[in-house]
């Protein structure tokens, strides 16, 4: 069979010849998204082709001219052909998860037979897991890797440092990176670890590191400061972005682009849009992630001129905005105007159709009441993900047809998220559908799996207080997610429901919970005095006066 013939070569000999010189690259093969199929030799010949030029290099001068001369055929002999039984013969396509499979499959037989493996190729493998996001067969492989080894390369143990912490594995992460004799030789595995706790929101973790990492004396490189500035970002203190932008200085990285995007970015974040602005001043050469971290940092905190004068110099630049940036500016905007002039622009310029831009459309038509235009828009949509879904639910929260989306989302395959059943149980509890919103929170609880969290408990105290059920709304916020969890928007929506509907019992209890929550907002206080005089209960209606004014609040 074509198949075991291909593979009936000992990995053992690939290991000892082909694979003897080379030296790993970070320059690893782009993975497709498509289901590409390889074949194990695939693979081995991506491991191989850096090591043929590494190798290539080393050769004589003159053996280098032979071989060149050999292969363009300048001699007067024809070029030898392969038989025919080899030249039709097909590998047994695999995917690339498949071939790595088998690979490891020989490595494993050749470590069994005792056969001695370079330490290239344990490299390698890694690279090759890190690049296929194959982190169980990067397990697996970290089984194989001798301790010796591992503790003595620190190459190797930096690779598999960085396959760990990018699959959020920090504990096993931290513990290769303690038992590491060379930390300080290199940033390559802090940057890793870094990212690692930055991307599991361990900001504090993470900005720890780093400050470790600069009283060590290691040297950060160009890939440390865009991490650690985005760690400083999602802590929001400007305080210390601004000790590591000293840094940034100080290690001669202050004009870099990539550095100052992340400044741009970090500063933002930290509710400093004027430093922000000045950083982006200074880059002498923008991208588009320049232009879209200027720009989203104007969106972020509510500056529309601001965002759609930076969308305009982009225009006028000559930097075509990409789908980040058009859907920056969509969602930045309040003008139903501007929205539909950048709908008009898009079509015009015929920019690619994207998923981020077609979402954004249906939430600015659908947030100025045009639901025709945000329908048209999902209708006409090729392909759909969540968030398409979940903004034309939203679209619909005060309509029927919001539950006959969500019918066609099922229907579609697609599994619904938190954000939808907010949605859905919020249009039942406009649409007093209170059999329906009980139906929703039980799919979303025993089909989908999704815990409830404050905002679907809040959707059912509605739907219960607007129909009237205030016992039931009552017993969602003590039963079902207890009552000391329960914060000020849970039991406002209670005591409203109360004076809508005249309990006074229950009322009193979501008044004092609210007295206790929220002793300044007089607003609970004017609630209850209502209920008691809707009910004619005047003497309790005198005594919350009185408490509202001992409390210095105005009524």
């Amino acid at each position: 069979m074509a198949s075991s013939w291909l593979f009936s070569t000992p990995f053992a000999v690939v290991t000892t010849t082909t694979l003897r010189n080379y030296s790993t690259s970070n320059n690893g093969p782009a993975v497709s998204s498509s289901p590409k199929e390889y074949s194990s030799n695939d693979i081995l010949s991506l491991l191989y082709t850096s090591a043929k030029k590494n190798t290539d290099n080393k050769k004589p001068k003159k053996l280098r001219k032979w071989e060149t001369q050999k292969g363009k055929n300048t001699f007067s002999y024809p070029q030898s052909k392969p038989t025919p039984l080899i030249i039709h013969q097909q590998p047994y396509p695999q995917t690339k998860f498949q071939a790595l499979e088998q690979i490891l499959n020989d490595l494993e037989d050749s470590i069994e037979k005792g056969i001695k493996i370079d330490p290239e190729i344990y490299a390698s493998l890694l690279e090759t897991c890190y690049r296929f996001q194959a982190i169980h067969h990067g397990i697996r492989l970290h089984r194989l890797i001798p301790p010796t080894l591992l503790h003595r390369n620190v190459g190797i143990s930096s690779k598999l440092v960085r396959l760990y912490a990018s699959f959020g594995y920090m504990d096993e992460a931290h513990d290769l990176f303690d038992q590491m004799t060379e930390q300080d030789m290199y940033a390559f595995p802090w940057n890793s670890l870094i990212s690692g706790y930055a991307r599991l929101g361990f900001y504090d973790d993470a900005i720890a590191l780093y400050f470790q990492m600069v009283e060590e004396g290691v040297e950060p490189d160009l890939f440390t400061f865009p991490r650690v500035l985005k760690v400083c970002g999602g802590i929001g203190l400007v305080q210390v972005g601004e000790e590591v932008h000293r840094h940034v200085v100080r290690s001669g990285f202050g004009d870099d682009r990539f550095v100052l995007n992340a400044l741009v970015d970090m500063y933002s974040k930290c509710g400093d849009i004027v430093k922000a602005r000045k950083i982006f001043d200074k880059i002498s050469f923008r991208d588009s992630v320049s232009w879209n971290s200027m720009l989203a940092a104007y969106v972020h905190h509510g500056l529309e001129v601001e965002a759609i004068n930076i969308f305009r110099q982009m225009l006028l630049e000559g930097e075509k905005p990409d789908s980040f940036s058009i859907s920056a500016i969509l969602t930045g905007v309040s003008s139903l105007d501007v929205g539909v002039q950048i709908h008009g622009w898009v079509i015009r310029q015929g920019v690619d159709w994207s998923l981020s831009i077609a979402n954004s459309l249906i939430v600015v038509y659908s947030n100025h009441g045009r639901l025709d235009k945000a329908r048209s828009i999902f209708n006409q949509m090729p392909e759909r993900d969540i968030v398409s879904w979940n903004s034309i639910i939203s679209a619909h929260c005060k309509h029927p047809e919001a539950i006959a989306y969500f019918e066609k989302m099922e229907d579609a395959g697609e599994n619904p998220d938190k954000i939808t059943f907010v949605s859905l149980i919020s249009a039942c509890a406009h649409l007093s559908l209170v059999n329906d919103g009980e139906r929703l929170f039980a799919l979303m609880c025993e089909k989908y799996k999704i815990k409830p969290i404050m905002e679907h408990y809040g959707c059912m105290v509605n739907l219960y207080g607007r129909a009237g059920l205030i016992e039931k709304a009552y017993s969602i916020i003590v039963d079902g997610m207890g009552s000391e969890a329960a914060g000020p928007t849970l039991w406002g929506a209670l005591l409203y429901a109360c004076f809508l509907h005249g309990n006074v019992t229950i009322g009193e209890i979501s008044a004092n919970k609210l007295f206790e929550l929220e002793p300044d907002n007089e607003h609970n206080f004017v609630l209850l005095m209502k209920i008691y005089e809707n009910t004619g209960r005047l003497e309790d209606m005198e005594r919350t006066r009185k408490m509202l004014a001992e409390r210095g609040l105005d009524h």
